[in-house]
């Protein structure tokens, strides 16, 4: 009878914590289904929860017809859905190195919601592609050739070193690139790099060894500089933000022939 009675108790107990979990999470403080509602939560690059991030239903059919909510302390939502497909995209405003810049974060599910509703959840990516676009979470970079440079582009080797922690606040890498491979796959476009503050350097890679070039700001047409900063210039976009920046590669004024 008294391990009756202490059974009972466990399962009052027990159903007690299950009751008080909050609307719109499970008993593991996870986004949960809800009929008639788009849950779901937002994380960063460490899993941690993102407040105050935008979250956007867009209508399937409607064009600029979209609902929206804004996540919690937890980087929790839940967005009452009307009838219709809706598809669901995250975005959020980050502080880095005195700029504001626009993120879009990766989705677990591209799937349109209904009136049923379901749960969405996002996560920050500082590189990779939309699961549903040819759009990159990483940066572009536009390189251009000087006037005076009639050089292959096969030959030229730029390295991207970190200065700084990247925008997440994550330990960059070293990227060693050339035409025709990773990042910069396309001609005049290095695109997918994470988002960061890096000097850059360029060499011409020729059978007789390199010869060092120079980079310029393709903004600015300032000095080519044989060590440029590169910054990446903010779209603060809520949709699709491409977070860009342009430079010139050409010989360096400093070497002698």
């Amino acid at each position: 009878m008294k391990a009756i009675k202490k059974f009972l108790i466990i399962g009052m107990v027990l159903f007690a914590i299950l009751s008080c979990s909050k609307d719109g999470e499970n008993g593991n403080g996870e986004p949960k289904a809800e009929k008639g509602y788009a849950t779901g939560k937002i994380v960063d690059t460490q899993g941690n929860p993102i407040a105050g991030a935008k979250i956007y239903l867009d209508n399937a059919a409607f064009h600029d017809s979209y609902i929206n909510g804004t996540t919690d302390e937890k980087g929790m939502y839940k967005i009452k859905v009307h009838q219709g497909a809706w598809v669901a995209y995250a975005n959020f405003k980050k502080e880095y190195n005195g700029k504001t810049y626009s993120i879009q974060a990766y989705p677990d599910n591209t799937d349109a919601l209904t009136e049923d509703g379901g749960v969405r959840n996002f996560t920050w990516k500082l590189e990779g592609i939309d699961p549903d676009d040819d759009y990159f979470y990483g940066g572009r970079v536009t390189v251009h050739s000087a006037n005076d440079f009639w050089e292959n582009d096969e030959d030229i080797e730029l390295t991207f070193t970190p200065s700084g922690p990247m925008i997440d606040g994550s330990e960059g890498k070293k990227l060693v690139l050339r035409y025709g491979e990773r990042y910069w796959e396309k001609y005049g476009y290095i695109e997918d790099i994470p988002v960061g503050r890096y000097i850059v350097t360029a060499v011409l890679k020729k059978s007789s060894g390199e010869v060092p070039l120079a980079i310029q700001n393709w903004y600015t047409k300032g000095d080519f500089l044989s060590e440029f900063q590169l910054d990446f210039i903010p779209d603060n976009s809520d949709f699709r933000p491409r977070t860009a920046t342009a430079i010139v590669v050409g010989y360096d004024p400093n070497y002698i022939f």
